[in-house]
């Protein structure tokens, strides 16, 4: 940038090319190094026992941003054998099967943030869109895990339900992930934090 002063007036004359692109906006989940989130860490105020069922809660994947591992905190682990398999999985909003992370009978029995890596990531697309992120509990034979969650949320967290459809359901008694969760399923009165990340970049 070059400034010339010409007596009581002052002329500024930019140069040096095409000024750099704004950087994208930045979002709550960033901050947290998450690609997306059926809730945010902080909006968690309670946990949830669950055992042998899946639970779906939606999420936006933002354009540009993909998925390689899928998580969940845990307040509790499950005690005992487990029954059926432990996975994370990612559907389309039309319920169709986008990814899933293997079995992984180590997921629900510990604390705190527990992840597991996608058998195939979910790549970037082009423009935004909403998914369902799943986790599949298995039965333990002593206790059932409690994964965190926002419990009430249509009267603490009005913002977090979509007026346009259910944002949380559950689907009792898999013990595998179907291939597809189009249908009418019981609706949960909480959301379960499962939160997708791109572990491949720092």
């Amino acid at each position: 940038m070059t400034i010339t002063i010409n007596a009581d007036d002052v002329t500024i004359n930019c140069c040096g090319g095409t000024p750099p692109l704004a950087p994208a906006v930045l979002r709550r989940e960033d901050l947290s190094k998450l690609s997306c989130a059926t809730v945010l860490p902080e909006q968690i105020n309670g946990a949830a026992a669950l055992d042998q069922q899946m639970v779906c809660a939606k999420a936006i994947l933002p354009a540009g941003k993909s998925i390689t591992h899928l998580g969940v905190p845990l307040a509790s682990g499950g005690r005992g054998v487990p029954s059926g398999e432990a996975r994370l999985a990612v559907y389309s909003v039309t319920g169709g099967l986008i990814a899933e992370t293997g079995n992984d009978i180590k997921l629900f029995d510990g604390t705190g943030w527990r992840y597991s890596p996608l058998a195939a990531p979910v790549p970037a697309g082009p423009e935004d869109r909403v998914i369902w992120l799943t986790a599949l509990v298995p039965a333990y034979r002593d206790a059932p895990p409690a994964l965190l969650a926002v419990k009430n949320p249509i009267a603490d967290f009005p913002g977090l339900y979509n007026p346009n459809g259910s944002r949380s359901f559950t689907h009792p008694n898999l013990t595998q992930l179907p291939t597809d969760v189009g249908g009418d399923y019981p609706q949960l009165n909480m959301v379960v934090c499962v939160v997708g990340a791109d572990l491949s970049v720092n």
